[in-house]
Order: structure tokens, then sequence, then C-alpha cells
């Protein structure tokens, strides 16, 4: 479901809700924005970050393949069709 579906669930959730919904929706608003701005990177474990950095200055070098080139081999080394 996009952003645009979802957001019109929402709207008719909403409008069809009670007080009482609405009150706990606007409180997870409120707690939502009030909360600062986390990058997700910054939580993860420093080998992680250290993997993806490298994995980062690999794709820049040109060092990737295809999706299908390493399905292709999995296929063969595995013998699957």
């Amino acid at each position: 479901m996009g952003a645009i579906e979802l957001r019109n669930k929402i709207i008719e959730i909403i409008n069809s809700s009670d007080e009482r919904f609405l009150r706990m929706v606007s409180a997870l608003h409120k707690t939502y924005s009030e909360q600062e701005p986390t990058d997700f990177y910054d939580e993860l474990p420093t080998e992680i970050q250290e993997i993806l950095m490298e994995s980062r200055n690999q794709a820049r070098q040109g060092k990737t393949r295809s999706h299908k080139d390493v399905m292709d081999d999995f296929r063969k080394k595995y013998d699957i069709a």
C-alpha cells in the first residue's frame, strides 16, 4: 500500500471513529512530532556500519554485479533450472 492509499484509508478510519480513538491518534501524533528525527544508521552496530561503508565504496568503484548475474551463478552452482 502506497502513501496515498494509506493516507486515504486513515482518513476513512478517522472519519468513522469515536472521540476516544481520535484522542489516541492525537496523542500518538504529538509524541511522534516531538521526537527528534533519528537516522537508523547511527543506531546500527559499528560492525554493520563498517560493512555498509565498504559496500558503498565498492559500489562507487563499480565493483557490483547485477541480480541476474548472481542468480545465474546460484542456479548453475546448485543445478537449479
